[in-house]
């Protein structure tokens, strides 16, 4: 119970992290969905180690952080369409000019929008996880 309550609020901050970096992620504005929201997230990655356990693949860093990104690219999916008040919009690129380098403004639709945040919460997850069990 003590490393599930550990879990549930490091992945409940890895969530806010990743929700606030991102501008095309909208959460919900009354504190029950946001919280809920937060919630399913996080069960959703906790979810991840008894998925591999019932396929009988063993759990390592790569393993934990692809099961892990299919869950959360799942998740994201069925919040934005059964979830009120969460929403993924189009982020706009402004665009980066140095001396040497130039890189052009773009525009993510919501699909990479989902993609890229799923990546990077189990990305996080996955290294929080791997720490976790080295200790």
């Amino acid at each position: 119970m003590k490393e599930y309550i550990k879990n549930l609020l490091l992945f409940f901050l890895i969530f806010f992290f990743t929700t606030t970096i991102f501008s095309g992620i909208i959460m919900p504005n009354l504190s029950i969905y946001y919280l809920s929201t937060l919630i399913i997230l996080s069960t959703g990655v906790m979810m991840t180690k008894p998925f591999l356990n019932f396929l009988t693949i063993k759990i390592n860093f790569l393993t934990y952080f692809l099961m892990s990104s299919i869950l959360l690219i799942g998740i994201f999916f069925l919040l934005e369409i059964f979830m009120t008040g969460f929403l993924v919009e189009i982020i706009t690129f402004e665009g980066v000019s140095l001396d040497f380098l130039q890189i052009n403004g773009f525009e993510m639709v919501p699909v990479v929008t989902i993609l890229l945040i799923s990546t990077l919460s189990s990305l996080l997850c996955s290294i929080f996880f791997t720490l976790g069990k080295s200790t």
